[in-house]
């Protein structure tokens, strides 16, 4: 009798299924790339200045153009943002980057910044720099979560938690952005509440201080 508990006991072990982390290859659908992807964007903006915030609304259409090769030879895409108040457009251009895509990672060029979007393979355990290439302060990602439903919309999404240095307690910020497999960016949140003392000891928002919200409406 012992025996036959203990045969189950080991039969029951080894079928116990491990989940293994995504391979590499998952993380590239999470930034689809090709000629031809347009990603239509509802964005919301806030921004201070020294008469008060100031609120916008617009849309955002982003544009995977043709093939080409960054400063460092690797092939890339031209990649075109446009800007309308209705959905619909008229569009206006309003700038130009390049994308660059391998099994690592995801880079984008942005202002004449290198951004470091994605690092592969998918885990927890992974983190990168986003302003790694850059003289911009340090922005260590993380994945939040590797798969789960966003907004009920879009299934597998995958979180993108960015932290930035907050040690001072004139300083906040939260950070983050939703990529779903075979769609790219679904969600992305951006907040700084920057704070200054004024005349009166009050704290009062510091024109660095910015809200921007972006979420994917098309396809």
């Amino acid at each position: 009798m012992r025996n036959s508990l203990l045969l189950s006991l080991l039969l029951l072990l080894s079928c116990r299924r491990e989940l293994p982390l995504p391979p590499s290859e998952e993380g590239l659908s999470l930034f689809p790339l090709y000629t031809g992807m347009v990603r239509i964007y509802e964005v919301r903006e806030t921004t201070y200045t020294t008469s008060g915030p100031l609120s916008t609304f617009y849309f955002l259409r982003m544009r995977v153009d043709t093939p080409t090769r960054d400063a460092y030879g690797r092939p890339s895409y031209y990649v075109l943002w446009d800007t309308a108040h209705q959905r619909q457009g008229p569009w206006h251009f309003w700038k130009a980057g390049l994308a660059y895509r391998d099994t690592g990672q995801v880079e984008l060029w942005d202002n004449n910044q290198r951004l470091w979007l994605l690092r592969f393979p998918i885990s927890v355990r992974t983190r990168w720099n986003r302003h790694a290439y850059t003289n911009l302060p340090p922005q260590v990602c993380r994945y939040a979560h590797s798969d789960t439903l966003w907004q009920g919309r879009f299934p597998r999404s995958v979180w993108v938690l960015r932290q930035i240095d907050t040690t001072s307690v004139l300083r906040k910020a939260l950070f983050y952005e939703v990529y779903t497999r075979e769609v790219g960016l679904v969600h992305l949140y951006e907040r700084l509440d920057v704070y200054e003392l004024g005349t009166s000891g009050a704290l009062l928002p510091h024109t660095d201080s910015y809200f921007r919200e972006m979420r994917l409406l098309s396809p």
